[in-house]
């Protein structure tokens, strides 16, 4: 549990059943509530040094940003975006900077990519930047809700109406992204802010698990399993069982109820001693 901010996080990644390499990444710093899931894509072992560099360059320089507090905050996103967004917002696009130019220097990289989602947290609301399709829910009183969409063909389709979501699932074009961190010069990362309450679950998922476990089932699974390390072990196990046609990669964190909060806060106080 983070000390500071009452979050239980835990995280895993699996190749899945199907591939025998792993694109996906993933950062948990408890310290920072700090978030990452990132999903490789490119020819020979490119879509792994993508996701690696995206969520290296996320975590490194936000150890180093975060600490100084908001008001070294950029000013890119202006004033509809929340100090702390921004300092997300400028993570994710120096982590496309740093892919980007990693592929103009070696020809084997050339046209790399990562989907990107990141969270900052802490016991009032959070903060996510993303580009791609891996995703970002909360489940709140036993209902999941997707605060990410999919930056996809398919994506785009469902949001104009073109098709239906449960057409989405099922469709061949699910694989074919419209942004993408590091696969241009410059890319466009959507910025939020939500609010969080007591017991709260978040979950930041590559199209891995999506893929291959519906939302009912992930949503049972969030509700029913005691803590984050649990939960992500079953989804990824769930995700497998289906077929695990893709890497899964997950990230869970719950938000503790008051009373067991006070408790770990004290725990933690004695132990300092």
């Amino acid at each position: 549990m983070s000390p500071r901010s009452g979050w239980e996080f835990a995280g895993l990644t699996n190749p899945g059943c199907v591939r025998s390499n792993n694109e996906d990444s993933l950062c948990v710093d408890s310290e920072l509530g700090l978030l990452v899931v990132a999903d490789g894509m490119g020819g020979h072992n490119s879509g792994e040094v993508a996701s690696a560099l995206a969520v290296s360059t996320i975590r490194d320089q936000a150890r180093r940003l975060l600490p100084a507090g908001a008001a070294l905050a950029p000013e890119n996103g202006g004033a509809r975006v929340a100090p702390r967004g921004r300092q997300l917002e400028y993570l994710v696009q120096n982590a496309n900077t740093v892919i980007y130019e990693r592929g103009r220097v070696f020809p084997k990289n050339a046209g790399m990519g990562t989907t990107v989602v990141a969270v900052l947290v802490d016991e009032k609301s959070l903060s996510v930047a993303h580009v791609g399709d891996s995703r970002l829910y909360l489940l709140r009183q036993g209902v999941l809700s997707q605060l990410t969409e999919d930056h996809s063909l398919v994506g785009d389709q469902v949001r104009h109406g073109l098709i239906t979501p449960e057409a989405a699932a099922h469709s061949t074009l699910q694989n074919i992204l419209t942004r993408a961190v590091g696969a241009e010069a410059e890319v466009k990362v959507d910025v939020s802010e939500h609010p969080v309450l007591p017991g709260d679950v978040l979950l930041l998922a590559t199209d891995g698990l999506n893929k291959m476990v519906g939302d009912d089932q992930i949503a049972r699974i969030l509700a029913t399993q005691a803590d984050p390390g649990r939960m992500s072990e079953a989804l990824v196990k769930l995700a497998c069982r289906a077929g695990g046609l893709d890497n899964i990669t997950v990230v869970c964190g719950r938000l503790l109820p008051l009373p067991a909060r006070r408790f770990w806060g004290e725990v933690a106080k004695f132990l300092k001693f």
